[in-house]
């Protein structure tokens, strides 16, 4: 595969994806602010720089969709009680319930259906759904833990669980 032919695959999973996440009666909004709150759904109080090397967006496109979520009442910010200087971002409660369910659909549903639009065999479409999804997640999982600088071996880690990992302060040593 080529570095161009690799650029076009993200661009046809940015459209899978943005199909799969969207409602036929959602209001059309800025695909960072889907995205955001897709993020904030799976990991609540994040900060702006964890939400930055989770989407990949510029820190500053972050720092002003998080601005506009917060003045439409989707999200609130608040300091972090563990570092003051930094601010954590959370959605709504009202927002989680009714994004969680449209914006979590399960990947391998969604490629299934992509899949199906070319090939009438269910069963055939289903075992590539299927292994497609077990590669697209090893992918989202190591670049997930490179944005973040997670170490360590990441094969059984859950998702949800890298961005604590990589937010860990790192334990003082008591004197002796």
């Amino acid at each position: 595969m080529k570095a161009s032919e690799l650029y076009l695959l993200g661009k046809h999973l940015m459209e899978l994806a943005s199909r799969g996440m969207r409602d036929d009666t959602d209001p059309e909004t800025p695909e960072i602010y889907d995205l955001l709150i897709s993020v904030l759904v799976e990991s609540p109080a994040m900060s702006i720089g964890e939400l930055t090397a989770r989407t990949g967006f510029a820190q500053s496109h972050v720092s002003a969709a998080v601005a506009k979520l917060r003045e439409g009442g989707a999200v609130v910010t608040h300091p972090d009680p563990a570092d003051r200087r930094r601010t954590l971002v959370t959605p709504v409660e009202g927002l989680v319930e009714a994004v969680a369910h449209r914006q979590q659909r399960a990947a391998g549903q969604i490629i299934a259906e992509a899949l199906a639009e070319l090939d009438p065999d269910t069963a055939a479409v289903a075992d590539r759904a299927a292994r497609l999804t077990l590669a697209a997640e090893e992918l989202y999982r190591v670049l997930t833990a490179r944005a973040l600088n997670v170490p360590g071996d990441l094969d059984l880690m859950p998702l949800n669980s890298l961005t604590g990992k990589a937010t860990e302060r790192p334990k003082r040593r008591g004197k002796s």
